[in-house]
């Protein structure tokens, strides 16, 4: 290879997709080849590339290729090789995703039935040794590995040669698809022989033998009776077992990913990332989301070469709920150990349910406001989900299951998709197309800048998700689980995240069980009643050097299994805890302000509150009890902050709290309402973009403030808009100052600008002539241009700076 050669790969390297050593963010979109005539295909890559998408994806059903054992099908609309190579022939890079499960809405989950029904000692044994409905395997079967290994031998040979690396445009392969989630879903774990001798041997691995004989007080010599007591797990060891198969499953999903990815190499890939999906998301909200990035994150952390991405359906990011992708994107960024980039490669883009014909519908600016907050979050890589609908042709070999098609949804698939079932468009294509402009006039810079953070992490404890699995006759279990689910995510962070947000507060997250905390920040930890021993340790020894812990939640008594354990409690020198709940119409549950907090802000409403015997530190207490539920406290060098209900996202509370712990932005943009999300983002070289956008159809008019300076006075926020502008970002030209309006263009003697105000004004330093573009005026002077944009209308024509 020559010197001015690069070698072709991509591979990823501190949180960035690099294709042949150059930063690209990849807007992406699912385009299934097999719901359409393959007559079809040139015109929806057409409208995928008017969309503004810069690589196509799609799942490859393994049970349409080999419905019938043997019998492969890669012709007419399933001939993969032929859609990906149409794909590249039009400029658009490929991401494949071929299973074994796929779900996509398939039957089976997009595996052949002949595959369980050859192997049916992969069919899933759960609790009590029932055998329920349910579409997944035992991922470690043998009869299952082989077959998945003989589905990869022959769904490679056409992927392989089609790789970047080989001078094709595939860019990414996933293995298999929400990994672990079927189980969870139907509270059906995986007990199988199989899987219970593969935990025996790993209880017997992490403890020796007298420690096991006490965690599991039964006859270990005989393996039958072992199954049983280990698929309808005793009272007196419910919880243990519960502990211990969570992580185990964790070791169990890692070891299936490492086995389809030697699979994968054996056949030919190399120099690709794989791709590892994270599910979630329930109902428009990520309250369980985390425990996908609990299930999964020692199987994308293993080895090289390896990025999650997760999977977005959260409706519409209203003021309510915005907070939910900004925590998912946190979440996931701080389990990405080895420089993986943040990724999302199920992405919601349509404008309602786009399974459903329910008539729910979002503002078509939805995908548009997710979009930028992922890309002010660092995200690389966003997938739509799906970009056109299609059709659910009949299965040539159909089970007798009500419609004999490939996939359950009816005949049509992907309503409210950007390209609907018959072709049209909906409401949100023109809206994507608009903000992708954007995002490729600058996509280099995107691709490779990181975000403007402040002085504070939001806590991460992933055993705090060892839930997917509850054997419903435990009430131990039930005590433990119920409480961790009330408090780990669920609303808290519709309280302490929004709060944050509303006062353009930028935080991470940092992984606090497997990990130190960083002293220098101050931390906000989302508590239960139930911690582990050596967290409550961690947080007593960050708070006593000098941190500032904001607890929400309960304070804990006990550790994940149910043993005292009262290290915080016992560090703030309080007195036993006591619980009150919300009980209309006798009981109101009412929070006021103490001491310092009291008359600052009103009463609020609750539904339950951990109390303490009051003292000087209180700041919270249920009405008229003489006890505390909120209090700040100070231990040797630092303080904490315990919120111990369920206190809500008072601004003004929360704004004396962050002041009280030092917690600043460094970005403010404030309305009265709120309903504006700003961030911004830098590059190595200090080229800054701010992400602005308006969650509300009300026009708002603000100042926008960075780093203690008024960075734009009386800026207009039009209804629903959304916002990339430029700070010090260079250009051919020059180097755009700050502009008030957007970059959709750069060329070597011009920018593209797309005006947002109704008198945009744009600041260029050049020692250029600058070319006024119509209906502005220049004014140049030692070095710097101003261009102003004459006229009060909005409409989104664009403005062509020119040099001369």
């Amino acid at each position: 290879m020559g010197e001015d050669e690069v070698k072709l790969m991509v591979l990823f390297n501190d949180k960035k997709i690099l294709i042949d050593s150059k930063p690209v963010f990849l807007l992406s979109g699912e385009l299934h080849y097999f719901r359409q005539p393959r007559e079809n295909w040139q015109h929806l890559i057409d409208e995928a590339k008017a969309m503004g998408l810069n690589c196509i994806a799609s799942y490859v059903p393994w049970i349409l290729h080999e419905e019938k054992e043997g019998d492969y099908r890669f012709d007419g609309n399933l001939d993969l090789g032929a859609f990906i190579d149409l794909c590249g022939k039009n400029g658009l890079y490929f991401f494949v995703r071929p299973g074994p499960f796929i779900m996509a809405e398939m039957k089976n989950e997009g595996l052949p039935y002949w595959v369980a029904k050859k192997h049916p000692d992969a069919v899933p044994v759960g609790f009590d040794g029932k055998q329920v409905p349910c579409t997944t395997l035992d991922y470690l079967n043998p009869g299952y590995l082989e077959e998945c290994r003989k589905w990869y031998r022959k769904v490679m040979s056409i992927i392989a040669p089609r790789l970047h690396c080989n001078g094709g445009n595939i860019i990414g392969v996933q293995l298999d698809n929400e990994i672990g989630m079927l189980n969870w879903v139907t509270n059906h774990p995986l007990l199988n022989d199989n899987v219970l001798n593969r935990f025996i041997s790993y209880l017997k691995e992490i403890y020796d033998e007298d420690s096991l004989r006490k965690r599991y007080p039964f006859a270990w010599n005989d393996t039958e009776g072992v199954f049983e007591k280990l698929r309808s797990p005793e009272e007196s060891y419910s919880v243990e077992f519960h502990t211990d198969y969570g992580r185990f499953m964790r070791r169990y999903y890692a070891e299936y990913v490492s086995k389809l990815k030697s699979y994968a190499e054996e056949s030919g890939i190399h120099d690709t990332p794989f791709f590892i999906n994270i599910h979630g998301t329930g109902q428009g909200r990520i309250f369980d989301f985390p425990l996908g990035i609990s299930q999964l994150y020692e199987a994308y952390n293993q080895g090289d070469g390896m990025i999650s991405g997760t999977d977005v359906y959260l409706g519409e990011p209203t003021e309510g709920k915005y907070q939910d992708l900004y925590v998912i994107n946190a979440l996931t960024d701080c389990m990405n150990k080895k420089g993986n980039p943040l990724t999302s490669i199920e992405f919601e883009c349509s404008d309602g349910p786009y399974c459903s014909l329910s008539g729910m519908r979002y503002h078509p600016s939805a995908t548009s406001h997710k979009m930028l907050m992922c890309l002010s979050q660092n995200a690389r890589m966003l997938s739509f989900y799906v970009f056109s609908g299609g059709e659910n042709y009949l299965l040539e070999y159909p089970e007798k299951d009500g419609n004999e098609r490939m996939a359950f949804t009816g005949q049509l698939h992907g309503y409210n998709a950007p390209v609907q079932p018959d072709g049209s468009h909906n409401y949100s294509f023109d809206h994507i197309a608009k903000t992708a402009r954007s995002i490729h006039a600058l996509n280099g810079l995107i691709a490779s800048s990181r975000q403007r953070l402040d002085d504070v992490s939001m806590a991460f404890i992933p055993d705090y998700f060892l839930t997917e699995a509850a054997y419903q006759k435990s009430d131990r279990v039930k005590s433990v689980f119920e409480n961790l689910k009330r408090w780990r995510c669920a609303h808290s962070i519709d309280s302490v995240a929004r709060a944050l947000l509303g006062h353009n507060i930028s935080f991470d997250a940092v992984d606090i069980q497997n990990g130190e905390i960083p002293q220098e920040k101050a931390l906000v930890v989302l508590s239960a009643r139930y911690m582990q021993r050596e967290i409550q340790e961690k947080l007593v020894d960050y708070v006593e050097k000098g941190g500032r812990l904001l607890i929400y939640g309960e304070l804990p008594e006990f550790d994940l299994e149910g043993n005292p354990c009262t290290l915080l409690i016992d560090a703030m020198k309080l007195s036993s805890p006591s619980y009150v709940e919300n009980t209309p119409p006798t009981y109101f549950l009412t929070f006021e302000g103490c001491n310092q907090f009291k008359n600052v802000v009103p009463m609020h409403r609750g539904e339950s509150a951990q109390c303490f015997e009051a003292d000087e530190d209180a700041i919270l207490s249920p009405y008229g009890s003489g006890k505390m539920c909120g209090m700040i406290k100070s231990i040797g060098k630092g303080e904490i902050c315990a919120i111990t209900c369920d206190y809500p996202a008072d601004m003004e509370f929360y704004a004396r709290i962050f002041d009280r712990l030092a917690i600043k932005a460094s970005l403010k943009v404030k309305h009265y309402r709120q309903g504006i999300y700003a961030a911004a983002t830098e590059s190595e070289d200090g080229q800054r973009l701010l992400y602005v956008i308006n969650l509300d159809a009300v026009k708002k008019t603000v100042d926008i403030e960075m780093d203690g300076e008024i960075l734009f006075k009386d800026f207009t926020l039009g209804e629903k808009a959304s916002y990339i502008l430029p700070v010090g970002v260079k250009a051919a030209g020059g180097v755009i100052v700050k502009s008030t309006a957007e970059v959709v263009g750069l060329a070597e003697n011009s920018i593209v600008f797309r005006p947002t105000q109704g008198n945009d004004y744009i600041i260029i330093k050049t020692d250029r002539n600058v070319i006024p573009p119509e209906n502005c005026t220049v004014s140049q002077k030692d070095g710097t241009a101003v261009i102003v944009k004459n006229g009060s209308d909005f409409a989104g024509d664009t403005m062509i700076v020119e040099f001369a």
